[in-house]
C-alpha cells in the first residue's frame, strides 16, 4: 500500500468515511481472516480503496483524481527521468483548470516530504500535487508508459479474484471487460451508471483473464468467434458468497466479457424503507392486505421490482399466512416463505397450478410472460388468493393494455386487479456533501413549477463517502394506480390509456413522485431527465 494504513485510517475517521467503532470491529475481522485493517474495512463497510485515498486527499486539501480523469501530459513527461517516475511514483497530468501556470502531478505516494521540492526543481514553476489510488497509478505505468515490474508476472487467477473483490467493495452490479486497440478496459456499473475502474490490462493479460473467466464459468475457451453464456459462484476472502452470470462476445480487438453479479446485496427492505410517499405506502399496505386480487409491479429490467415484491412478502408473512413464490431465479431467501426455483421442468404456469393445491393465502409469481401464466394468476386472484407479480411495461396504466395484448379479457382484468405500481431507480444524492442552491427559471420550468416560487434544489459535489461522484446508492420513484369501481367499469368497457388516466382517482405519476424527491433533496433534476420524466412534468403543468 503506497500510503501507510495508519494515515488512511486516520483520514477516513476525520473525514467521516468510517467511525472508530467500525474500525474496532474491522480489526477483529482482520485478525480472523488475516487481512490488513483497511482491507477488512473495505469488505465490512463495502467501501472502495479509492475512497480511503480520497479521504486522505481531502484531509490534506489535495485534489483526488479518479481513473477517468487521469490523462498523462506527454509534453511535461519528457522533462522527467523514468527512474524519477518509478522512484517517487509521480506522473504529470492534464487537467482543465483556471490556474494556467500550474503543473498538475498525480501520485499514489504523497507522504514523501521532499517530493514537491524535487518537482519544483524539475519543472521550475508552481506544482499542484494530486492523489489517486494505487491501481489507477500502476495501470498508467504499465499500460500508458509500458513500465513493468520485471520480477512480478501476471497471474490471471489472482487478477480475477482481485477484480471480483473490488467489484463487491464498490457495490457494483456488473463488470464490463472491454478490449481496446492496445489494452483491456474495465468498467463497473455502480448505482446504475458505468464507471471506469482504475485497473487496466494489456491485451495479453486481458486475453489470459478472459480465458480464466471462461474456465471458471464452464465455457469453451477454444471458441472465440461465437458468443457464449455461463455462470459461476464466488466466495470472497471474508466468506461472502455471490453468483455470477457471464456473457462473452467477439469484438474487433478481442473477446469482451460482461459479468452480472447476483446476491451481493441480500438485505431485505421493509415497505417503509422503499421510499414511497406516506399516502402511496398507506394505499399499498392496504391493497396487499386484501384477501384476494392481484397487484402488479412494473418497470424495465433493473428497476427494483424484486426488491419491492420481497418487501411486500416480508410485511405479509405471519404464522397464519401461507405464502408460496415462483421465481427465476430466487434472488433472496425469505424465512417463512416457500420459494420455488424455476427450471427446465418447472415453469411459472406449472408452478402456479401446483400452488393452488397447497392451500395458499398469498402467491408471488416472478413474472407474467404469457397468456397461460396470466390466466392462471388472474383466476387465482378471483378465487380467494392474493397474487403479486411483475410485468415489463413503461407505466402503471400501460399494464392494463399489456394484459389485454397478452390475450386476457377486459372483464377478467377488471374483476381481479387491485393496484399497479410502476417504478424506476434514480441515483440518490450523497447526503454528506450535497450542495443546496436556489432553483433558476429553467429548473423551475422543467419541474413544472411557477417561476415566482422560491425552491432550493440540491446538487452533487463529491466527497470520499461517495467516491467523488456526488451520489451514494439509489432511490426508487413510484407511479401508483389503485383500482376503484369506476375504473373497473372503464377497464371492462375497453377504455384506452388516456381515458383511464383522466378518470383515475387514486393515481400518482412517476414524474410527480420524482419531482417531490428532487425538491426533498434526495435526487437531482438531471436524474429525472436521464429517466425521461421531465417532459411529463412540463406537459402536466400546461
Amino acid at each position: 500500500m503506497s500510503i501507510r494504513g495508519k494515515g488512511l485510517l486516520e483520514a477516513a475517521i476525520n473525514q467521516g468515511l468510517i467511525t472508530a467503532e467500525q474500525q474496532a470491529d474491522a480489526r477483529l475481522m482482520a485478525r480472523r481472516f488475516k487481512l490488513d485493517d483497511v482491507t477488512a474495512l473495505c469488505y465490512q463497510q463495502r467501501l472502495s480503496l479509492s475512497s480511503f485515498y480520497h479521504a486522505y486527499a481531502s484531509e490534506r486539501d489535495m485534489l483526488f483524481v479518479r481513473a477517468s480523469q487521469v490523462r498523462i501530459h506527454r509534453k511535461q513527461l519528457k522533462l522527467i527521468p523514468q527512474s524519477f517516475i518509478t522512484q517517487f511514483r509521480i506522473l504529470p497530468i492534464e487537467l482543465v483548470s483556471d490556474e494556467q501556470e500550474v503543473i498538475y502531478v498525480v501520485t499514489d505516494s504523497p507522504e514523501n516530504p521532499a517530493l514537491e521540492k524535487q518537482l519544483q526543481r524539475i519543472f521550475k514553476t508552481d506544482i499542484k500535487l494530486c492523489v489517486t489510488d494505487p491501481e489507477t497509478f500502476e495501470s498508467c505505468l504499465r499500460i500508458d508508459l509500458e513500465i513493468h515490474t520485471p520480477e512480478i508476472g501476471f497471474d490471471a487467477v489472482d487478477a480475477f479474484k482481485q477484480l471480483l473483490n473490488a467489484a463487491y467493495m464498490h457495490r457494483a452490479s456488473d463488470i464490463h471487460i472491454e478490449p481496446q486497440t492496445d489494452h483491456y478496459l474495465i468498467r463497473l456499473r455502480i448505482d446504475g451508471r458505468l464507471q471506469q475502474f482504475g485497473k487496466r490490462f494489456s491485451l495479453a493479460e486481458g486475453s489470459s483473464l478472459v480465458s480464466r473467466i471462461k474456465v471458471m464459468s464452464h465455457l469453451d475457451i477454444a471458441e472465440t468467434r461465437m458468443p457464449q453464456d455461463g455462470g459461476a459462484d464466488y466466495v470472497t476472502p471474508v466468506n461472502i458468497e455471490f453468483e455470477m452470470r457471464v456473457a462473452t462476445a467477439p469484438t474487433k480487438h478481442g473477446e469482451r466479457v460482461t459479468l452480472r453479479l447476483l446476491g451481493t446485496d441480500n438485505q431485505l427492505l421493509t415497505l417503509t424503507q422503499l421510499g414511497m410517499s406516506s399516502e402511496s405506502l398507506r394505499q399499498f399496505s392496504r391493497v396487499i392486505a386484501q384477501p384476494h386480487g392481484i397487484v402488479l409491479i412494473t418497470g424495465p429490467t433493473g428497476s427494483g421490482k424484486s426488491t419491492t415484491l420481497y418487501a411486500a412478502l416480508t410485511q405479509l408473512k405471519s404464522e397464519s399466512t401461507n405464502i408460496l413464490t415462483a421465481e427465476d431465479p430466487v434472488e433472496m431467501v425469505v424465512e417463512g416463505v416457500s420459494q420455488v426455483q424455476m427450471n427446465a421442468k418447472v415453469n411459472f404456469a406449472s408452478a402456479l397450478r401446483s400452488f393452488l393445491r397447497h392451500d395458499p393465502d398469498v402467491i408471488m409469481v416472478g413474472e407474467i410472460r404469457d397468456v397461460e401464466t396470466a390466466e392462471i394468476a388472474l383466476k387465482a386472484a378471483t378465487t380467494g388468493h392474493m397474487v403479486l407479480s411483475t410485468l415489463h411495461t413503461n407505466s402503471a396504466i400501460a399494464s392494463v393494455t399489456r394484459l389485454k395484448n397478452i390475450g386476457l379479457e377486459p372483464f377478467m382484468i377488471a374483476s381481479s386487479l387491485q393496484g399497479i405500481v410502476a417504478q424506476r431507480l434514480a441515483r440518490k444524492l450523497c447526503q454528506y456533501c450535497k450542495l443546496e442552491m436556489e432553483a433558476d427559471f429553467a429548473e423551475l420550468d422543467s419541474l413544472g413549477l411557477d417561476s415566482d416560487q422560491t425552491v432550493m434544489l440540491s446538487h452533487p459535489q463529491g466527497c470520499s463517502l461517495c467516491d467523488g461522484t456526488g451520489f451514494k446508492g439509489r432511490i426508487a420513484l413510484f407511479e401508483t394506480l389503485w383500482v376503484d369501481d369506476p375504473l373497473r367499469e372503464l377497464i371492462t368497457q375497453g377504455a384506452d390509456e388516456q381515458k383511464l388516466r383522466q378518470h383515475a382517482q387514486y393515481y400518482v405519476s412517476l414524474a410527480h413522485d420524482g419531482c417531490e424527491k428532487v425538491i426533498q433533496g434526495l435526487t437531482t433534476l438531471d436524474e429525472l431527465k436521464h429517466l425521461g420524466l421531465v417532459n411529463q412534468l412540463v406537459e402536466a403543468a400546461r
